[in-house]
C-alpha cells in the first residue's frame, strides 16, 4: 500500500459559497453607487434660467418680492431699513433669502434664513426644525432669479458688522 501518493478530492461547496459572497458584495456595491448617483442627480442645484426665461420671469418675481418685503418689514417691525443678504425667487414663485432684523428687545438678530408661504415670511422658529430644513434645502438649490445680491452666510459673520469683525481661518492661520 502506498499511502504517500493518495489524492483527495476537495469539495466544491466552499468555492461556490465564496463565489456567491463575492457576487453578492459586488452587486450590493453597484446598487449603492447607482442609488447614490440618482440621489445626487435628484438633489443637485437646478440649472439657471435661460436669458429668455429670466427676462420673462424677473418682473413677476420683483412684483412678488415687493409684497414679501412689505410683509417682512411688518413682521420684523423695523424702523430702519432691513439689512438683506441674498434674496432670490424659485421656479415655483417662492421667495427665499437672509435678513438681519431687530429682535423684540431692539438688538440685531444676525442674518436669519427665511422662505415664503403665500407671500408671508417663514423663519426657523415658526415651524418644526426638519420642515424648515427641507424647505430651505429646496430654496437653496433653486435660485432661479436673484432679487438682491448679498451674503449667503447665516449668523453674525454675514452681517455688515460681522464682515468687519470676522475673518477666515485655514489651517490655524488667518486668511485675508
Amino acid at each position: 500500500m502506498d499511502f504517500g501518493t493518495r489524492t483527495t478530492r476537495r469539495p466544491l461547496t466552499p468555492l461556490v459559497l465564496s463565489a456567491v459572497a463575492v457576487v453578492g458584495t459586488l452587486t450590493g456595491f453597484l446598487f449603492t453607487v447607482v442609488d447614490l448617483a440618482r440621489f445626487e442627480h435628484d438633489n443637485a442645484f437646478k440649472p439657471a434660467p435661460t436669458p429668455i426665461q429670466r427676462a420673462r420671469y424677473t418682473p413677476v418675481a420683483r412684483g412678488e418680492w415687493r409684497q414679501v418685503r412689505a410683509n417682512l418689514e411688518a413682521r420684523l417691525k423695523q424702523r430702519s431699513p432691513l439689512e438683506l443678504g441674498a434674496v432670490w425667487a424659485t421656479r415655483t414663485g417662492q421667495i427665499c433669502g437672509l435678513v438681519n432684523g431687530r429682535g423684540s428687545f431692539g438688538g440685531l438678530t444676525a442674518m436669519t434664513r427665511f422662505y415664503t408661504v403665500d407671500q408671508r415670511p417663514v423663519f426657523h422658529q415658526d415651524v418644526e426644525h426638519v420642515a424648515f430644513q427641507k424647505a430651505w434645502f429646496e430654496c437653496r438649490r433653486d435660485q432661479y432669479v436673484m432679487l438682491h445680491e448679498g451674503t449667503m452666510e447665516p449668523g453674525f459673520c454675514g452681517t455688515e458688522l460681522g464682515k468687519r469683525r470676522c475673518y477666515l481661518v485655514k489651517n490655524g492661520a488667518r486668511v485675508e
